[in-house]
């Protein structure tokens, strides 16, 4: 395999999961020292989340359309016509779609989770001695959950553009670092049909796969 297998395909997933982290810190911490009652609790809390998640869209079409030119990069397919297919491609609506769907790793769907953490805070809000600590916990779980859409949106994308430039064959590659669990590592360097790829074993995986290309596989 070629050094295209080294890029890391997940750098623009980080940089968006680092800037939501940031973004929720200070919108948590508000909520923190909002004034509010059993009236208006769940109002206040419900706009907290629903303008994270409005800022988490963004970041998710970003972050895929720019796996999306990745994938295509290493399909060897040149650049005008990977932007063209991918502004094809990737849109707010392919977003919305990922959402709004049950996805396979969380077996939830993103609007609705959402829903429930919120409400779940606000009922916490109501009745916790120490608010801050409800936030700060309620905060957590969030953030995963906004990670995790990252790493699908990244992961889909990648995905759709193999589709797309009519790839048969991928190569599963895992992050050959200390993190790594077994069962991932063991899926290292298999070839797989792109429709007979297996379900990542666990939530937040950063396995990826590389396509195997046409002169690849006569070698």
């Amino acid at each position: 395999m070629t050094d295209v297998k080294r890029i890391n395909v997940y750098a623009a997933c980080d940089k968006a999961i680092q800037a939501m982290n940031r973004e929720n810190v200070e919108a948590f911490w508000r909520l923190k020292t909002a004034n509010f009652d059993r009236i208006n609790i769940i109002r206040t809390v419900k706009e907290v989340y629903e303008k994270s998640a409005k800022r988490a869209q963004k970041r998710y079409y970003e972050v895929a359309f720019e796996a999306y030119l990745l994938a295509m990069a290493l399909c060897r397919i040149e650049p005008k016509k990977a932007h063209a297919m991918a502004e094809k491609a990737i849109t707010e609506e392919w977003v919305r779609k990922m959402l709004h769907d049950t996805d396979f790793m969380t077996l939830y769907r993103f609007d609705t989770e959402m829903e429930r953490k919120a409400y779940k805070l606000a009922e916490a809000l109501e009745v916790a001695q120490d608010k801050a600590l409800e936030i700060d916990k309620a905060l957590k779980l969030w953030s995963q959950q906004l990670g995790q859409y990252a790493i699908n949106a990244t992961d889909y994308a990648l995905i759709d553009a193999f589709l797309d430039a009519k790839i048969e064959v991928v190569e599963w590659e895992s992050e050959a670092d200390e993190r790594v669990c077994r069962e991932c590592m063991s899926l290292d360097g298999k070839k797989f049909k792109i429709d007979e790829l297996p379900v990542k074993p666990h939530p937040k995986c950063r396995c990826t796969w590389v396509p195997v290309l046409d002169d690849e596989v006569k070698e």
